[in-house]
């Protein structure tokens, strides 16, 4: 946290600066300061909004408890019949007295095109920061001092015989060299303040707005339009940081993922999106093996039989198998060590806030209940659709092979049917241009109580129909059309089935990630139009569009963000696990095309999406469930592509073949479930982190309430 209790420090945080700074195209007045929050109110604007401000309120005394519920009484000069923009006047008073309240200081600004009050607030005050902090709960990280004040060492992740090794790891974005010592976390109460470090940006906005919301109803404030918009404020210099590091520099495409550079993320952003970023890093990192293998697939398969290229595919499909078990493993290792570094331990208990839409009349009522069954109809319908269209294809392109002499469409059949591949690619697209929004649109009103609730419907749904939409147009390549529309080419072989899987693989690979790729520019192309179309409703030509208001103008990290994000690396790695004995060149083009969109995630992060609030976060929650049963499919696929389409091991008997594909099938699942058991649910160095942290913990926090109780009551 900055700041001091300083009187001439504190003025020198609150001076405003007239800095000028380039965002999104434009140059805009750098107002960030030591701001945390921003709350934007809508005020009179002569010719457009008269008819809403000079709206009578028949009862404002009620409507008053409603946004502030915890006061006993209503202020008396709310009178029947008072005006709208009288009535949030008041409001916005209220607001700014219970944050100034909280001990934070208050600025209040008019947009450039004066529609709008912007007020923004910080904590500067260190001594009213701790009491805010022990109020709330908050978590602070104990000192290093403190461990050596004990006679005590303080646990790292190498421990050599009785030694712990320290080694520095990374720098922290204000310039200090971070160390890979691992203190604890603890409760804060001023007995720890001697003991504890100040508290960390990232958990000075989460309980901001925890104190926030228990006397102000924000989100029932941004229902009722009296607020437009709350959000976090980016910090220029922050972000300006990570950029130079080449977190967010969408010029440094090829850029291979730091292992600490999360920690770099969480001291910003929070856990939440650090975790995100951690697991898109490791599944990074970790393709780099199966990439360098397989890259070398497509200048030797030309050159030998093609029942070697199958053995070959074969055994790269069985090293798929044990690769996914290793990864999810030592991913989910490191993803502990790290929510363990970030303060975000199993003790640490995650309140969510309730949704601004929930009504709880509702819940169990007709209403929802029959919103739901049309949501889950939905599902089964949109799932019909991608199974009848797979086989209508199928059995089209069947007919054209079997009259290559024939003409459709202007065209001989033979190319007809080479074209009309395309058709399921396309169809994926729109079937998922359609769904997705339709999916998040239904779920989003749909009454659930907490973020996390509506999260996970929207993760269960639309995975749902994602994972049936985009993979079971291949495995029905290769698992119905042998034996129902047969394979093409002559003979009605396999290997047409697996020449035509491998050609649709790489293809729709190629176009999803081009696809991807081109809806992250259009989003950062709309930003800055909307940039551009702001500074052009300025009211005078002395107006300055601020760093502020542009944020406000920014998309958020909702749930639908959140949800898409992590849907884009599960679906590539649910490919890989299922379809990378067919096309080992997948991994080649996952691994290149991770390092450029990554770049272009993180520079979303940082400059056309507002701020993340900090949340406690546990993980990656759902999506590891998900992973593992992506994963398990992928042993059952590649096992049957490699007993009954490779034939690898020159079986005829259908019953021999039947007979091994069970046997090592469920070999490949134990050795999966033996090797996630060795593994274990933690590494031996978190293990051995939070040994000591217990051990050393009681002795320290007992110590200091000992020494506090004795400075209070001597």
């Amino acid at each position: 946290m900055s700041g001091s209790g300083s009187a001439a420090e504190k003025q020198k945080l609150l001076n405003t600066s007239q800095e000028t700074i380039r965002v999104l195209g434009a140059d805009v007045v750098k107002n960030d300061g030591p701001w945390h929050y921003a709350l934007v109110f809508p005020i009179r604007v002569q010719g457009e909004n008269e008819e809403l401000f000079n709206k009578k309120i028949d009862d404002p005394a009620s409507k008053w408890k409603e946004l502030f519920p915890t006061e006993q009484k209503s202020p008396t000069d709310l009178k029947p019949g008072m005006t709208w923009e009288d009535f949030t006047g008041k409001v916005r008073e209220n607001v700014k007295h219970y944050i100034r309240e909280m001990g934070c200081e208050v600025t209040e600004f008019k947009s450039v095109d004066e529609d709008e009050i912007f007020v923004l607030f910080g904590m500067i005050d260190k001594e009213k920061a701790m009491e805010l902090a022990d109020e709330e709960e908050a978590r602070a990280r104990l000192k290093i001092t403190a461990y050596d004040a004990s006679n005590l060492k303080c646990p790292t992740d190498e421990k050599v015989g009785k030694e712990w090794r320290i080694n520095p790891v990374i720098e922290t974005l204000k310039g200090a060299v971070a160390d890979n010592r691992c203190p604890a976390f603890v409760r804060y109460i001023p007995a720890l303040h001697d003991v504890v470090e100040d508290l960390e940006d990232t958990e000075m906005l989460r309980i901001l707005r925890h104190a926030l919301r228990k006397h102000v109803r924000v989100q029932l404030m941004e229902q009722e339009e009296v607020v437009r918009l709350f959000f976090p404020i980016h910090k220029w210099e922050g972000l300006q940081e990570l950029h130079k590091r080449g977190w967010s520099d969408p010029y440094k495409p090829i850029y291979f993922p730091k292992l600490n550079m999360p920690d770099n993320v969480s001291e910003y952003f929070g856990a939440h999106v650090a975790a995100y970023f951690h697991f898109y890093n490791a599944f990074t990192r970790w393709l780099v093996i199966p990439a360098v293998f397989s890259a070398a697939f497509p200048f030797v398969r030309p050159h030998i039989p093609t029942h070697e290229a199958h053995r070959l595919d074969s055994c790269f499909g069985g090293f798929l198998c044990i690769w996914t078990t290793v990864f999810l493993a030592r991913m989910k290792h490191t993803m502990n060590e790290k929510l363990l570094r970030w303060g975000m331990g199993e003790s640490v208990q995650n309140v969510t806030p309730v949704r601004k839409n929930f009504k709880d009349e509702l819940r169990g009522s007709c209403s929802e209940n029959l919103r739901n069954l049309l949501h889950w109809t939905l599902v089964i319908l949109f799932l019909s659709e991608t199974v009848f269209f797979s086989r209508f294809i199928a059995n089209w392109r069947g007919e054209l092979f079997e009259n290559p002499d024939g003409m459709t469409f202007g065209m001989q059949n033979t190319d007809a049917a080479k074209y009309f591949k395309y058709l399921v690619t396309a169809n994926i697209k729109v079937v998922d241009a359609v769904w997705t929004p339709l999916c998040i649109y239904l779920t989003k009103h749909e009454n659930h109580r907490t973020e996390m609730a509506l999260k996970s419907a929207l993760i269960l749904k639309l995975f749902a129909v994602k994972s049936v939409l985009f993979y079971y147009p291949f495995i029905r390549t290769i698992f119905i059309q042998p034996h129902v529309e047969g394979c093409p080419g002559p003979g009605n072989h396999i290997s047409g089935c697996l020449d035509s899987l491998r050609a649709d693989l790489q293809l729709f690979f190629i176009t999803q990630v081009i696809s991807v790729g081109a809806g992250l520019m259009v989003q950062l192309a709309m930003m800055y139009w909307t940039v551009r179309k702001e500074l052009q409703r300025k009211k005078s030509d002395d107006g300055k569009l601020s760093y502020v208001e542009v944020q406000a103008m920014l998309a958020d990290y909702d749930e639908e963000a959140e949800v898409s994000d992590y849907l884009q690396v599960v679906l590539n790695f649910g490919f890989l696990s299922m379809f990378g004995c067919v096309a080992p060149s997948m991994c080649v083009l996952c691994f290149l095309s991770n390092l450029p969109m990554k770049r272009l995630l993180a520079f979303r992060f940082s400059f056309s999406q507002k701020r993340v609030v900090p949340i406690i976060t546990h993980g990656l929650g759902s999506w590891e469930l998900i992973l593992n049963f992506i994963a398990y499919i992928g042993v059952t696929l590649t096992c049957y592509i490699v007993i009954f389409a490779y034939n690898s091991l020159d079986l005829e008997d259908f019953r021999t073949q039947l007979l091994l594909f069970i046997a090592i099938e469920r070999a490949v699942a134990v050795l999966k479930l033996m090797l996630t058991l060795v593994f274990g649910e933690k590494s031996l160095a978190q293990e051995r982190i939070e040994e000591q942290n217990e051990e050393v913990l009681e002795l320290i926090v007992a110590s200091e309430i000992k020494k506090h109780h004795q400075r209070t009551h001597p």
